[in-house]
C-alpha cells in the first residue's frame, strides 16, 4: 500500500471516530408515516431545530475534516512554501467558516427565542 492510501485510511477512521457521537442525535429525526402530512406552523417550528442541529453537525464533520487534512498538510509539506502557505489558507477558512456557523446558529436560536414569546 502506499504511503497516501495509508494516511487517507487513516483519516477516514479518526474522522468516524470523531463523527460516531454526533449520529446518535441525528437518528431521531425521521418520519413514520408514508400518509401526505398536512403541517402547521408550529408543527414546522418542531421540526426547524431538529434540522439546524443535522445541519450543524454536518458541518462540524466538515470542518473537522478540513482541520484535519491541513494538519496532514503542514506535516508532510516537506517545508515547500506553497503546500505550507495552502495548509495554513485551509486552516484558516475552515476556521473562519466554523466562527460563522457558531454565529449563524446563536441568531437562528435569537431568532427562535423571540419567535416562541
Amino acid at each position: 500500500m502506499s504511503k497516501k492510501l495509508i494516511g487517507v485510511l487513516g483519516l477516514v477512521f479518526i474522522v468516524g471516530l470523531s463523527v460516531a457521537p454526533v449520529v446518535p442525535a441525528l437518528a431521531d429525526w425521521t418520519v413514520d408515516s408514508k400518509e401526505p402530512v398536512d403541517y402547521k406552523a408550529s408543527e414546522a417550528m418542531a421540526i426547524l431545530p431538529k434540522a439546524i442541529n443535522w445541519l450543524f453537525g454536518f458541518l462540524i464533520v466538515v470542518v473537522s475534516l478540513m482541520i484535519i487534512v491541513s494538519g496532514y498538510m503542514f506535516v508532510t509539506g516537506g517545508g515547500k512554501p506553497d503546500t505550507i502557505a495552502t495548509a495554513r489558507n485551509l486552516l484558516m477558512y475552515a476556521l473562519i467558516g466554523l466562527a460563522v456557523a457558531v454565529l449563524a446558529r446563536g441568531l437562528v436560536a435569537i431568532v427562535l427565542m423571540i419567535l416562541k414569546k
